[in-house]
C-alpha cells in the first residue's frame, strides 16, 4: 500500500472512508489520524474492514488541508489534516462493528458515518405514463373563429 510521505509529524489527518454496501447503501466515514501512525493506522483500518467482510476497492490521497474547525481528542487539539478516500463494499451489519473498532483506536480522533446519496439506485416510478410530446406539439386543432 502506498501512502503519501509529504506530511509533517505534528499534523493530524482526517481520514475519509467511503463504504459501498451490498444493500445499495453508501456512507462516508470520517476519522482523524495522527501523522506518525498514518501508514500503520491505514493498514490497521483496511485490515479491520477486510476482517469484517469488506472488499476494499480503492485508496486515494486527497491531500493536506486545514480542518474546518479545531478538534480536541485524546488530550490534544488538532487543526490541520490530510484527506484519504477508501472505497469498499461491506455488509450493512458491519458498520456498527467498524465504528466501534475505530472509536477504540487511539490513532483515530473522531469517527463519523454519513450517508452517501450517490450510490443509491434511482428507481423509475412504474405509475408514470410517458406522454407523446411530439404528437401533441404537431397535432392540428381547429380553432374557433
Amino acid at each position: 500500500m502506498h501512502v503519501s510521505h509529504c506530511f509533517s509529524i505534528w499534523n493530524v489527518f482526517p481520514f475519509y472512508i467511503t463504504h459501498c454496501f451490498h444493500e445499495n447503501l453508501q456512507v462516508q466515514l470520517a476519522c482523524y489520524l495522527k501523522q506518525p501512525e498514518t501508514a500503520a493506522a491505514l493498514k490497521r483500518t483496511l485490515e479491520s474492514l477486510m476482517d469484517r467482510g469488506a472488499i476494499v476497492r480503492n485508496l486515494e490521497n486527497l491531500g493536506e488541508r486545514v480542518l474546518p474547525y479545531k478538534i480536541s481528542s485524546h488530550g490534544q487539539q488538532h487543526s490541520r489534516g490530510g484527506y484519504f478516500l477508501v472505497d469498499f463494499y461491506a455488509p450493512t451489519s458491519a458498520v456498527e462493528s467498524i465504528l466501534d473498532h475505530l472509536a477504540r483506536d487511539i490513532d483515530v480522533v473522531r469517527p463519523n458515518v454519513v450517508k452517501h446519496p450517490l450510490t443509491q439506485e434511482v428507481k423509475e416510478c412504474g405509475g408514470i405514463v410517458p406522454v407523446p410530446l411530439e404528437e401533441k406539439l404537431y397535432s392540428t386543432k381547429r380553432r374557433k373563429k
